[in-house]
């Protein structure tokens, strides 16, 4: 009788994410990204290495901003995340060769290191506040990547028109008065409160806490299955234009084709949260591996059909394996652990493009193809890990520790700090107590717990409060 106002509420307060989440992906220039870098004068090993410059400021600034939406605020990191965006339009946009534009896509670099991590985990907590658990997390974070797809293939449809009647440089500016609209989309949106609840850790405690949550037990697999798809999806994501190079495509054929392949990630979205059973999620990716050897074939079609079909099936993983690392961590280390795995992703993907590059220019695009296929068998026999680990965890009693990351119901005894690993159902919305702060408390007192749907700032509040009482 409750779940559809539950979904309502969840739906209502996502809104403004899933707005935001359509603007920051609506970037004229990225379907004709590679052929203006041909037009200022970079060859594919120029392309790559620009590609690689751009990875490492990234990778250098994850992440801090990881462990800075954990500690301060995600909605203030994805403020941060607009600005870069901003920034690299402009820089790129008036670029004539390597140096400038590589700066410029650099400031891009900054902008995906706010940007990854901090979507899933703001909306792992929404869900987790609102309703209690996360099992709604697969279709919530499913629609966000729809909205994304969505915006993906707009403004490649756009783009076309735009390369066709001005210029590629036009696509840069025309970018920028739309990616502003994010500052009041992102000023409407509520942010979960879950990672303010609790004393903050000292940066050092912080980090080490991440560290052991992405190296234990099960999580491993699923850390490597991600790290994978990371470097499935980039390669496609950044080098899927010179599969059309060298089939020489027309212009015209780039932002049709690129709107082509976004709509497989708009479908994986769509489709992520009937596809999340575990039997579902190994046939998506044994199914993905058979059909990204299409990648190897010399034909438009077989070529764009293979792009398509690979990321619906990355998408659809990514949003699995997701799921998985957020269910083993707590809401304090959520946006951090997310980060560092996103860090492990694109340190493997560095040499891994760099030698994608020089591969494709020796032996051509299509040989190198196999640098998209060796990831996904990696990702196959990670998935099977990481799917009956997932299973063995759900089914094995929750400790004292995991508990407490529960909405926790009145009659319960107070519990200490959650350890990290396991299958974690919900996250507490009032702060827990430390054993310190159990052997002060008198006797048969409880900790005061917060009802589901109550504002995140009640929660800060709350524990400001314990904090202070305690000090």
């Amino acid at each position: 009788m409750k779940s559809t106002p539950v979904a309502e509420s969840v739906n209502k307060r996502l809104r403004p994410l899933y707005a935001t989440g359509f603007i920051h992906s609506f970037v004229l220039w990225y379907s004709v990204e590679k052929l203006f870098m041909r037009s200022v004068g970079l060859n594919d090993y120029l392309i790559t290495i620009a590609t690689l410059v751009y990875i490492v400021v990234m990778m250098v600034a994850n992440i801090p901003l990881g462990l800075l939406a954990d500690r301060w605020s995600r909605k203030g990191v994805l403020y941060i995340a607009t600005c870069a965006l901003i920034g690299s339009s402009v820089v790129c946009g008036f670029s004539h060769g390597l140096p400038v534009y590589a700066t410029g896509i650099s400031v891009w670099g900054l902008f995906y290191a706010a940007y990854a991590g901090t979507y899933d985990s703001a909306v792992y907590d929404v869900v987790l506040e609102e309703t209690g658990t996360a099992d709604a997390f697969e279709r919530c974070y499913g629609r966000v990547q729809m909205f994304e797809a969505t915006a993906f293939i707009t403004s490649a449809l756009l783009s076309a028109a735009v390369a066709h009647y001005f210029s590629l440089r036009v696509e840069y500016f025309l970018t920028i008065p739309f990616t502003c609209c994010a500052f009041l989309t992102l000023s409407r949106f509520r942010e979960p409160g879950l990672h303010r609840t609790v004393p903050r850790l000292h940066l050092g405690a912080h980090l080490g806490r991440i560290v052991r949550g992405t190296t234990s037990g099960n999580v491993g697999w699923i850390v490597l299955g991600l790290v994978a798809n990371c470097v499935v999806m980039r390669l496609l994501i950044e080098f899927y234009q010179l599969w059309y190079l060298g089939l020489a495509l027309p212009v015209l054929w780039y932002g049709p084709s690129c709107a082509a392949m976004y709509s497989g990630a708009w479908s994986g979205g769509a489709l992520a949260n009937v596809l999340r059973g575990r039997g579902t999620v190994m046939a998506a990716a044994l199914g993905t591996l058979v059909i990204a050897c299409g990648l190897f074939v010399r034909d438009p079609r077989v070529v764009v059909g293979a792009q398509v079909a690979t990321i619906f099936g990355v998408t659809v993983l990514n949003i699995a394996l997701t799921r998985y690392l957020h269910d083993a961590m707590p809401s304090t280390v959520r946006a951090g652990a997310s980060s560092v795995v996103s860090t492990i992703g694109y340190g493997v993907f560095v040499p891994a493009a760099l030698a994608f590059g020089l591969f494709s220019r020796g032996h051509g695009i299509f040989q190198a193809s196999i640098f998209v296929v060796v990831p996904l068998a990696v990702m196959c026999v990670s998935v099977a890990w990481a799917r009956h680990g997932s299973a063995r965890a759900a089914q094995q009693p929750q400790g004292l520790d995991q508990l407490a990351e529960r909405r926790l119901a009145p009659s319960l005894e107070p519990v200490r700090e959650p350890a990290l690993g396991g299958s974690v159902r919900g996250v507490a919305s009032a702060p827990y107590w430390w054993p310190a702060d159990r052997a002060r408390q008198p006797a048969g007192a409880r900790p005061k717990v917060n009802r589901v749907g109550e504002p995140a700032k009640s929660l800060a509040s709350r524990a400001n409060t314990q904090s202070s009482r305690s000090a």
